[in-house]
């Protein structure tokens, strides 16, 4: 590579050389730079080749296709509980020897050849990095890293098929085994017994090591066979393994785990032949014993040897006990043997045990003989330990009455703290007992020797058993005295009721829990006495330790408990248990129940005193002359918390007596400020309500002269206070001022005074125009205190005239003396026929005014009605979609009702005279009528004439949807119920004679409406162009309920669910029938003074009123209503 890169540049210099280029030109630089590349390339080739051929060799495929053999090999080893392949992957620290540097090590020397030119286009310089970064290498080196890692995974899933084992070298064999062992372990011989012992009690007696208890051997069966067939497996496997490019030799590991499985095998192994010999040996070893004792001197021979016969009496007696259980031993050892036998095992004295069948006859047989040559021997003998035995049993009386006289069952010495005396004489009585105990067990073995009845000595077993449960209480008794003393020197300050009251519980439990002898004991009485007190104490000293306690409380505690203490720092938990608190439980109590009231009380009052003697005042400066009060929201909603809070202080009784005048000083002041403000709000907000009326109205004071003298003095009075109260800050200071509520309630009577007066002046008003009923009370004196300006009371007219926005003054503009039309809410203009001179009182022209609106209504309907006779007749008037532009919506509808009503009866007639089609054929003139509105719609239109014409249509469809349902019933006659349930309007006359309401001369027609059998006259009240709701059955239906209701001089009530139309029905009934309705939201805050003034507006106006959410007016009003 070094000759070619020496080539390279000197072509490069031979050819700058010879086309004479600046070296720095931009030609010059893109032919270097192309240079460049080419040479990059031929770099990345050759790499490429090199890596390649890498990848080849890593490839899995590519090995197997061509039985390439291993490139590198390596050994599975066990190190540190782990297995680990030597070398490694990728060893730490990473300068270690690994496969993984070693292949890098490569990729290197494969890159190495880069540096072996220098850069064309620096003096210095190489191009590795431009190779390094070039995507092909990039792609290589990223198959080649793919490559090993798919090695190396595959090689640690191999090493995983050996961590199946890993409790071989994990697991402890030793604690494993030990596990085993205890794992549903059985005795040698299970479920025997014979005279009421067990087989390990007769083996204890006759001195038989049984051992101990072991799984059964079906259990040690198959671990043997489990671990010899693991070493087998373990042994067998194939090594070295190949995979991939890696060759792994598994000796090193196999044989460890080979070992290690060996050595679990023969753990179990081992301990089966240990286990199997003790038996064969212990049982062998009795009989041999037993045999040789029974064979040899006979006591017969030996008659005054006693030694010699107790011998042969306890040989006997061994034979007599084991005789079952040593052939019950038998089968066990054999089924050991041959458990050893199937696994190549043969355990040491075989023999002997063969031959240790019939040596237990022989035994037996001797024992027997044995048994009836020393007979008379033995009843002399039990005679003798007899008399033994009986002067034992009155010595054994006379020490149990001694133990429990005598023992410290009292609580004399744990009161005195005398616990050494205590312990040391039960130490001593224990002694004794252990004396007694051995004796009479000595005495229980000779009377099994000689089959003598056996003594039980129960009263050494339950004295025996009550030194222990006394040994145990005295335990406790210490227990709870020193812990209880170590609670006397903590400090009051450091005292942990809490973990106190846990001790104290904990050893409530454990003293509850003793065994049921010893509650009988005084000592266990007192230890119970004790701990109860200690547990009535603790509660209490937790309750004095709470921050409530003051110095007044402690008093009381002394004249309680009736003993003096200072509270001071040397104050201890031992001075509270000096007080006896346990026999004053209940007095305690009181008092610290007291405290925690009274500190309530007191933090309760600390506030209340904080907070209202520092409650500002604001007022309002807007009115130099007359201060008002600012926002009260916060004041009076703290006002009524806090004097609920001082009402509940002074019921306390003698809780509040430690603060009792400072209680009803601030009661005092609460409830000042409380009366001071009710009457201060009213006395305002009437204040500012009549002010502008009685002393800026000169209507009002020429008409109520007195009563404004009278308001005159008040308000001097109101603006003096308020001057003098606004001087304040605070409520307290502007409320309990001296004389300040009297005051205020002398000026709120004066207001009252004059607004009864003012009520009455308007009451007359209403009277002479009853829609003032429906007005409110500040815009009345408004309309009264402008009544002789009519622009200023044009302003209120669309709170009398619910259509009406305004009147045209146009012809009189700035007085409003003359009117000409009037405007709707909705912008509709309506020019009246004749103009109206308004002058006169308020409530007259307005009245006049109501009049005259209906009377131009009238005139301006009857107009219309001429002009519909020249629908059909274009070239004489207006078709009807044009003829609807020049009269207001209201008027229009009414005319296109008249006109479907006399057109329907019209068809009737001619059906009556024969022409059966004349239904059907009046349904196309209205089918048509409706579609040539229609096409109007679509054209362009001002927004009044749009929603005219869409009013019309809604009205028109419905009578079309009535004239289809008569053509489809075939319905001839005028009379019938579909007919005259519809609201159908006539032009004529007042009918006569049926007491009608109307507004129009009796020689003028006007607009009959009947439904059913129900009629009445148009009433004309305008209600502007709002159009008209879709009529559904359901509208019919109620349109038929309440004109119903109406004729029996009822009321309705429609009912349904929210939003549901009821309201809005009613309301377009009354826009039908032209008469004025007032809607009421109904609630809670309607008086019967309020209903009273709506049903007098109601009755004096001829309107509907309609009452939305009835039921929510309270019971009390309805009871008056009805």
């Amino acid at each position: 590579p070094f000759r070619f890169s020496r080539e390279i540049h000197k072509f490069v210099k031979d050819s700058s050389e010879a086309l004479k280029v600046s070296k720095v030109a931009s030609t010059w630089k893109s032919y270097v730079d192309f240079v460049n590349n080419i040479v990059i390339e031929g770099f990345v080739a050759s790499i490429a080749v090199s890596l390649q051929a890498l990848c080849e060799i890593f490839n899995p495929e590519s090995i197997a296709r061509n039985e390439a053999f291993p490139l590198f090999e390596v050994k599975m080893e066990l190190v540190d509980s782990k297995i680990i392949f030597d070398p490694p992957f990728l060893a730490k620290p990473l300068t270690n020897p690994s496969l993984r540097l070693t292949v890098d090590g490569w990729l290197k020397d494969f890159f190495a050849t880069v540096t072996s030119m220098q850069r064309l286009d620096m003096n210095a310089g190489d191009y590795l990095n431009e190779i390094r970064e070039h995507f092909q290498m990039q792609c290589l080196l990223a198959l080649v890293s793919e490559l090993i890692d798919d090695t190396e995974t595959q090689c640690n899933k191999y090493r995983d098929t050996f961590m199946q084992h890993k409790f071989l070298w994990m697991d402890s064999i030793d604690k494993t085994f030990e596990r085993f062992l205890c794992t549903d372990a059985k005795d040698l011989v299970e479920g025997f017994e014979e005279e009421g012992m067990s087989f390990g009690l007769i083996m204890e007696r006759i001195k038989v090591d049984c051992g101990r208890a072991i799984p059964k051997l079906e259990e040690f069966d198959a671990k043997i066979h489990y671990f010899k067939k693991m070493t087998q497996e373990l042994a067998d496997l194939k090594t070295p393994i190949d995979i991939h490019w890696l060759r792994v030799n598994v000796q090193p590991v196999r044989i460890k785990l080979v070992n290690f499985a060996r050595q679990w095998e023969e753990k179990h192994s081992k301990f089966l032949v240990k286990f199997t010999e003790d038996r064969i040996k212990a049982i062998v070893d009795f009989i041999n014993n037993k045999l040789g004792g029974l064979a040899g001197t006979s006591p017969v021979d030996d008659p005054e040897n006693s030694k010699l016969l107790y011998a042969t009496m306890t040989d006997i007696r061994d034979v007599k006990l084991a005789t079952n259980a040593v052939r019950k031993v038998f089968p066990p050892i054999r089924d050991l043997c041959q458990c050893l036998k199937r696994h190549a095992v043969v355990p040491e004295g075989l023999v002997e045990l063969e031959q240790a069948g019939p040596k237990w006859d022989d035994v037996i047989r001797l024992a027997f003989d044995e048994k009836e040559k020393i007979l008379p021997l033995q009843s002399e003998e039990v005679l003798k330990i007899r008399n033994k035995i009986d002067e034992f049993a009155e010595e054994l009386r006379a020490f149990c009455y001694e133990f429990r006289q005598k023992a410290p069952f009292g609580p004399e010495l744990a009161i005195q703290q005398e616990w050494d005396q205590a312990y040391q004489g039960m130490d001593d009585y224990y002694e004794r007992v252990l004396s007694y105990r051995q004796r009479a067990n000595e005495f229980n073995d000779l009377e099994l020797l000689f089959d003598m009845q056996m003594s039980n000595y129960r009263e050494l077993k339950e004295c025996s058993e009550e030194l222990v449960h006394l040994k145990n209480l005295w335990d406790g008794t210490v227990l709870v005295r020193t812990t209880f003393e170590s609670w006397n020197t903590i400090l009051w300050d450091k005292i942990d009721t809490e973990t106190l009251l846990l001790s104290s519980r904990d050893i409530q439990a454990q003293v509850k829990n003793m065994p049921k002898p010893v509650r009988s004991w005084r000592l266990y009485r007192w230890l119970q006495e004790e701990v109860k007190n200690m547990g009535t104490v603790l509660p209490l000293v937790n309750d004095l330790h709470g921050e409530t306690m003051r110095d007044r409380h402690w008093t009381q505690l002394m004249t309680v408990t009736q003993k003096s203490f200072e509270k001071g720092p040397e104050f201890c938990f031992k001075d509270l248990t000096d007080l006896s608190l346990h026999e004053f439980a209940e007095e305690v109590s009181e008092i610290v129940d007291q405290s925690a009231k009274e500190a309530k009380i007191d933090k309760k009052l600390k506030i209340i005193q904080n907070v209202w003697s520092k409650m500002p005042v604001t007022f309002d400066m807007s009115s130099p002359d007359c201060p008002l009060l600012g926002e009260l929201g916060e004041i009076l909603e703290r006002l009524d918390g806090d004097a609920l809070e001082m009402m509940g202080m002074t019921s306390q009784g003698r809780f509040i007596e430690f603060c009792k005048p400072l209680v009803d000083e601030w009661s005092g002041k609460l409830r000042a400020i409380d009366g001071a403000l009710s009457v201060w709000q009213k006395v305002q907000a009437n204040w500012c309500r009549l002010e502008p009326i009685f002393m800026q109205s000169d209507d009002i004071r020429a008409q109520l002269p007195d009563d404004s003298k009278r308001f005159e003095m008040m308000d001097t009075a109101w603006k003096d206070l308020m001057m003098d109260a606004s001087g304040s800050s605070l409520i307290v200071e502007a409320c309990c001022a001296e004389g300040r509520e009297a005051m205020l309630k002398t000026i709120c009577e004066g207001i009252d005074t004059c607004e009864r007066a003012l009520n009455e002046y308007l009451e007359q008003k209403k009277k002479a125009f009853p829609r003032f009923y429906f007005v409110a009370n500040q815009a009345l004196l408004d309309i009264l205190s402008n009544g002789n300006r009519p622009l200023k009371v044009d302003e209120y007219l669309g709170d009398m005239f619910d259509g009406v926005k305004c009147l045209d003054f146009s012809k009189a503009p700035d007085t409003g003396r003359t009117a000409c039309g009037h405007y709707s809410k909705d912008t509709e203009h309506v020019i009246w026929v004749n103009v109206m001179v308004i002058e006169g009182a308020v409530e007259n022209y307005l009245t006049q005014l109501e009049l005259h609106l209906r009377c131009q209504l009238r005139e301006e309907l009857e107009i219309a009605r001429n002009a519909m006779d020249f629908w059909e007749l274009p070239d004489q008037g207006k078709a009807r979609e044009y003829w609807l532009e020049d009269y207001c919506s209201q008027l229009g509808l009414v005319g296109t009702q008249i006109s479907w009503t006399e057109e329907t009866h019209k068809a009737f007639d001619e059906i009556e005279s024969g022409s059966e089609s004349a239904m059907k054929e009046h349904k196309k003139v209205n089918d048509d009528r409706i579609d040539k509105l229609i096409k109007r719609v679509q054209s362009p239109l001002s927004r009044d004439v749009r929603n005219k014409i869409i009013t019309v249509i809604t009205i028109d469809v419905h009578g079309r949807d009535i004239v289809e349902q008569m053509v489809n019933r075939k319905i001839t006659d005028p009379f019938d119920f579909l007919w005259l349930s519809q609201l159908r309007f006539f032009w004529g006359t007042c009918p006569q004679g049926q007491n009608l309401v109307s507004y129009t001369p009796e020689e003028q027609k006007t607009a009959v409406i009947r439904i059913c059998d129900w009629t009445t006259i148009y009433c004309y009240e305008f209600v502007g162009n709002c159009g008209r709701l879709v009529i559904t059955p359901l509208t019919d239906r109620c349109y038929i309920t309440l004109t119903q209701a109406m004729g029996l001089i009822l009321g309705g009530a429609p009912a349904g669910p929210a939003g549901t139309g009821k309201t809005e029905t009613t309301k377009d009934l009354s826009r039908a029938l032209g008469l004025q309705i007032v809607v009421f939201n109904c609630s809670d805050q309607m008086t019967y003074q309020t209903m009273g003034q709506i049903f007098m507006g109601i009755s004096s106006t001829g309107c509907w009123g309609c009452f939305d959410e009835f039921n929510r007016i309270s019971i009390e009003v309805l009871s008056v209503v009805s």
